[in-house]
């Protein structure tokens, strides 16, 4: 079902004729779906509202005013192409995890953003260009030194604490815990430095004296000397959010916008990489200056998997059943490539990044056929998901060598996994497959190619489980 638009365009001329060229629009604004205006008085609750302005209510979409109308007009297509009039959630947790996926983007964003910090003009076009975008983030962001002084705050943090550049400057973040859960802050900061990552629910000062609770992530950043990075969310308004919420859901704007996000955040991601590379190439480095710039790669390369998983997971959670297959076969015979490495790199799971850090033995004892209903490149982005985060997870174990084995449980297919010599705490292996229940939903990004996979694997028909074994661990997949 196509929305219906209605533009008003006082300071844009060709802009509007442009538009008029290539869409319909009905004259009444109250029984449109998009309003597309350069008037922010024209904009209606419960609608896409595309501004033509740099300076946007929160919850609508900006085309910048510096643009050429054929750009503008791209944009606007794009925005109307992805805007869904169809509702899809129920509760909030699909933006909580859209924040997940774009607040680990953020991590690696402030990381960049701290490498090329008082670089010369070109890299300060790029450190604003990174800057916006971590300013975009739904939640607070700090940087901390080993003494808790804080290093960077984003945007979000000034709006929710009220304390602006000039008064958080200096200020020790251990000043504005609670007294009563300082010793836990400082506890969690000590488990943090060892085990990487940790969370805390605590409450923190704002401007007014008066304290918000809390959910924070805690993890460590160390390029040489060791920081520490808190993202927070407020959760005392989680009730005006959950509200809000239920109005965006009345016209399913949610996934419109968060693609629109993801997709700037790509375009951004494109032009750092290539004033990098450009940069790069125009410059004499020492070792110690080209350890800094593979850094600077490696961020750029990890911030792409970020928004390109969560486009993924979009995808899946709306996958259609497109053919007929045998899946036992095409099982097998996929098993067979990740072995040798010979699979086809067309998909996103980036598997390929990865083919010197690990093995594979395959075991094929399910012989019979098996038809599904599904899709063939949505499967095999789900095995080489579970391969590549069991990677990405167990790091300091690599390479890992995987067993792939399948076999006939009671006429029922079934697909296990093994990865040896590894081990995973309790409390992960219960929640890995659903990591939006952590309290803060950030931390779950090491494993968040998993979650896709046991999406796509419960769109046809199976499930997914983990189980603990004596020499390791082993995903159990069954159709």
């Amino acid at each position: 079902m196509k929305p219906r638009l209605y533009k008003k365009l006082m300071k844009h001329p060709e802009l509007d004729k442009l538009l008029s060229d290539c869409f319909s629009f009905t004259n009444n604004p109250d029984e449109s779906d998009v309003i597309v205006t350069d008037n922010p008085d024209m904009i209606r609750e419960a609608r896409l509202n595309i501004i033509i302005s740099a300076h946007v209510p929160e919850n609508n979409v900006s085309v910048s005013p510096d643009l050429d109308p054929e750009s503008m007009l791209e944009a606007i297509k794009l925005s109307v192409k992805t805007y869904s009039i169809s509702p899809r959630i129920d509760k909030i947790s699909m933006l909580q995890e859209q924040n997940a996926l774009l607040s680990e983007a953020n991590k690696g964003l402030v990381e960049l953003y701290n490498l090329i910090d008082n670089k010369n003009h070109q890299i300060e076009f790029l450190k604003n260009k990174l800057e916006n975008i971590i300013n975009s983030a739904g939640e607070s962001i700090v940087e901390i030194n080993k003494s808790s002084q804080i290093i960077y705050a984003n945007k979000k943090f000034t709006d929710t604490t009220g304390f602006d550049s000039e008064s958080w400057k200096d200020m020790s973040f251990l000043e504005l815990v609670h007294p009563d859960n300082r010793e836990d802050y400082i506890n969690t900061l000590k488990v943090v430095s060892s085990e990487k990552t940790s969370n805390l629910q605590m409450k923190v000062k704002i401007a007014n004296g008066s304290y918000i609770t809390v959910n924070a992530y805690l993890t460590v950043i160390n390029n040489g000397e060791m920081h520490f990075e808190i993202i927070f969310e407020d959760i005392s308004k989680k009730l005006l959010i959950e509200q809000h919420m239920k109005k965006l859901e009345e016209k399913a704007i949610v996934a419109g916008f968060s693609r629109h996000l993801s997709h700037n955040i790509l375009n951004a991601l494109t032009v750092a990489a290539g004033f990098l590379r450009r940069i790069r190439q125009e410059s004499n480095l020492t070792d110690s200056q080209g350890h800094k710039w593979n850094i600077v790669e490696q961020k750029c390369k990890l911030i792409e998997e970020i928004v390109t998983g969560y486009n993924d997971y979009t995808n899946a959670i709306s996958m259609q059943r497109e053919e007929t297959f045998d899946l036992a076969q095409f099982i097998n015979q996929l098993a067979l490539e990740l072995k040798e490495k010979t699979f086809s790199k067309n998909f996103s799971a980036f598997l390929y990044y990865f083919l010197d850090q690990y093995n594979l033995d395959v075991s094929t004892h399910f012989t019979k056929s098996y038809p599904v209903e599904g899709s063939k490149i949505f499967l095999k982005m789900a095995l080489c998901y579970i391969i590549k985060d069991s990677i990405r997870y167990f790091d300091e174990f690599t390479p890992l060598n995987f067993k792939i084995v399948t076999e006939d449980m009671n006429g029922r297919l079934t697909v296990m996994v093994h990865v040896p010599s590894v081990d995973l705490p309790g409390a992960i292996l219960d929640t890995m497959l659903q990591p939006w229940n952590h309290q803060v939903l950030s931390q779950s990004f090491d494993y968040w190619g998993i979650v896709i996979a046991n999406v796509i694997i419960e769109k046809h028909g199976g499930s997914l489980s983990l189980r603990k074994e004596a020499d390791g661990l082993s995903y159990i997949i069954e159709f």
